[in-house]
């Protein structure tokens, strides 16, 4: 900031140097009146002249006015824009975060911007998601989040934030957060203000899992129980957890885990799995499905009958699963 000042201020200040070295020549004035007259002239504050001009001091003046007001408005411009950029620019990315939260819809809102909530974030943007992070503390990472994510700065244990980042439309909520205590508010309020929203809540010490299932997340993770568990898996059944990482990875092995959703309009209800030929049509795997209930049938029969609000888990290839959305996700 200092330095485009000073690069500013250099044309004024060398016709200040002018002005005074041309008034001390023509009309043989001492440096100070020279200064003075050189200022009065370049502000065009209207005082009247220390001495009496002569003619070609007339001249003189004329030409440095037309020459250093334009430089002179240039400088307070530059110097106002310097200072008040920042305060301008907080206003216009307020403005626009405003727009575009307003557009947001089935899109999902991360409470916290942490270690867990980062990655959280990351994974949901890469599987397009759209996403509207909200913590107390600034982002490190701005220039990722501005292009990737919507970010709210606020305590989202507090309604107006949580409306702010539009929860009356979001899709679902992850409160990621390290203070448990807090989750729990989190959890009570999102569930307060959206009775359809999946809410995703993580917690630490095993009392405080019944509180956030009591307070309304439908899911409660204990990251150290996952880590833990992934890593006796990586012992026990190396293997499996080789292919399993295989499948989650876009572009290894060519396989992906993924779930289907069967709406009331879908040619799927009422249909069994061996009528449907979803598994001849499209070589896919269904390992599980998940009923409205929240019951789970494990590796289902070809006579299961699918109903309204399964979710079918299944394994299969980018290409039959984009067949599959097409058919069945309209």
């Amino acid at each position: 900031m200092i330095q485009k000042l000073i690069k500013t201020l250099i044309p004024l200040m060398i016709i200040i140097f002018m002005g005074i070295f041309g008034y001390q020549v023509i009309e043989g004035w001492s440096w100070i009146d020279a200064f003075y007259m050189t200022v009065i002239s370049l502000t065009t504050v209207g005082f009247g002249e220390t001495h009496p001009l002569s003619d070609a001091g007339k001249i003189f003046t004329i030409i440095l006015i037309l020459s250093g007001i334009g430089s002179f408005a240039f400088v307070i411009r530059s110097v106002s824009l310097e200072i008040l950029s920042p305060f301008l620019d907080n206003v216009l990315k307020e403005k626009k975060m405003r727009q575009m939260l307003k557009k947001l819809s089935d899109h999902y809102i991360v409470c916290g911007y942490g270690r867990i909530g980062s990655d959280v974030s990351r994974n949901l943007i890469n599987a397009n998601k759209q996403v509207a992070i909200v913590d107390i503390k600034p982002v490190l990472d701005e220039d990722y989040i501005t292009k990737q994510a919507l970010y709210i700065s606020g305590d989202a244990s507090h309604e107006e934030t949580l409306t702010k980042a539009g929860i009356q439309k979001a899709k679902g909520l992850i409160s990621c957060v390290k203070s448990e205590a807090v989750n729990v508010f989190i959890t009570l309020t999102a569930r307060e203000l959206n009775q359809k929203l999946y809410i995703i809540s993580r917690y630490e010490e095993e009392t405080t899992e019944k509180k956030l299932l009591r307070a309304g997340a439908d899911k409660v993770v204990n990251p150290y129980h996952i880590g833990g568990d992934k890593i006796s898996q990586l012992i026990l059944k190396p293997t499996i957890s080789k292919i399993l990482d295989f499948a989650q990875k876009k572009g290894q092995f060519n396989l992906n885990i993924e779930e289907l959703e069967i709406l009331e309009n879908s040619p799927l209800v009422g249909e069994s799995i061996k009528s449907s030929h979803l598994k001849d049509n499209f070589n896919i795997i269904i390992i599980a499905v998940e009923n409205e209930n929240g019951n789970i049938i494990t590796a289902p029969g070809p006579n299961y009958r699918f109903l309204v609000k399964d979710r079918l888990v299944m394994i299969a290839n980018d290409i039959e699963l984009s067949e599959i959305a097409k058919k069945y996700c309209r």
